[in-house]
Order: C-alpha cells, then structure tokens, then sequence
C-alpha cells in the first residue's frame, strides 16, 4: 500500500490550505480521524489541556467512517467477557458527563443521563434465550457481578411485554433497561460543530486532509 501523490481528492493546493488555516497556531496532538473514536479521542485529550488538531478526509461524522451508521446499541451483556461488560459501564458514565456539559439542569432523566439532548436513546435492550442457552447464562452471572440493573422474563413475560414478537423456541429473556441507542455520527458532528463548552472547544481545530490510498501492485 503506498499513497498517490495527486489523487482525485488531493492537490499540492490543500496542503497550502491547511498551512493557511493552522498558521501561527502550535498543537500539542494530531488525532487523524475526526469519526466517533477519533472525536471522543480529541475531547478527552482536551480535558488533560492539550491543544489538538482534529484531521479527516471528509469531515467529522461522515458516512465513511467507521462510526458512519445512525446509531449504535450500547449494552452491557457480552456473555461471560466481564471485561467488556464494564468497559461498556465505563463507557456510558462518560457518554453521560457529555451530555450533562451539553444540557441544561432540571431535564428528565434516566441513569443520570439528562435526555433533552438527542444523542442517547434509552430504548433498553432485550436478549432472547432459548432453553438452554449458554451465552445468555453467562450474561446473567456477568451482569450480577458487575451490578447491572436488569430483568429475568420468563415466556408468558415477554408476550405479554412484546405481543408483536414471534418468541417461537424462545424460553426467557433479559431485559437491560439502562442500555440503549447511541447516535453516534451526529456526536461526532456535535463535537466539532461547538457544543462543548468554554476553552475545551478552542483548544480542537478540525481541518480536511483528504489522501487517498491506492494498492501498487
């Protein structure tokens, strides 16, 4: 893999454009990336006082990118891989320490999270589990141990939850009222657009830097 001098989307022009716009300025961190992991990356760098520079070929949140879908399940069951289960109880306190810096006090909310801002949808997630069903076995043990909230429904639970499901050689299920959908190109988008607040936002400047690869063969 090596990379085409002047691809389709680069000419010598943009790299006298991104001089241009970061002129006089001096960063501490280039993140190269500006999708959901990179974003997140740059605002928790912020946090420490780095100045970063924020670099994608196609701008923060697009469709491109990794994170590009609409939205992505944040739950906690992974089976007996504890170490999942608490990366994602981790994962979600930090989710909600940004919304809280976005959205004003005295909102509704649901695990701490204020929920006046669109970015996390706490839809709940349902686990389906036959009989005898290992994965969804360990998952309860997991989520015991970690201090999970949930629910053990048993058949005649879950239709009379969920008329609309099939159930089939469904047996029981889980229920991880907490968990829910992340909207995660529209955070990345958000954190670049400037919702965070006061000097965290200055100290991000994104630019486009679009190279293109191409396989020499």
């Amino acid at each position: 893999m090596t990379l085409d001098p002047h691809p389709p989307l680069w000419r010598p022009q943009h790299r006298d454009t991104i001089l241009t716009m970061t002129k006089g300025q001096a960063f501490d961190v280039v993140v190269v990336g500006a999708g959901v992991f990179g974003a997140w990356t740059a605002y928790q760098l912020s946090h420490t006082g780095a100045a970063v520079l924020l670099l994608d070929a196609y701008g923060p949140g697009n469709s491109r990118a990794s994170s590009g879908g609409e939205s992505r399940i944040i739950r906690m069951g992974y089976g007996p891989d504890e170490i999942y289960t608490r990366s994602a109880q981790r994962s979600l306190i930090r989710w909600c320490e940004l919304f809280d810096r976005m959205d004003p006090p005295g909102k509704s909310s649901i695990n701490n999270c204020r929920l006046s801002f669109p970015l996390f949808q706490p839809t709940g997630v349902l686990w389906l589990a036959r009989e005898h069903d290992p994965y969804c076995d360990a998952t309860l043990g997991t989520l015991q141990r970690a201090g999970v909230s949930f629910e053990k429904l048993q058949r005649d639970e879950l239709s009379r939850r969920y008329p609309q499901l099939e159930l089939g050689s469904v047996a029981w299920g889980i229920l991880e009222p907490g968990s829910g959908v992340l909207m995660a190109p529209r955070q990345a988008r958000i954190n670049h657009d400037g919702k965070w607040q006061g000097n965290l936002r200055r100290k991000i400047r994104v630019c486009l830097w679009p190279v293109v690869a191409k396989t020499i063969t």
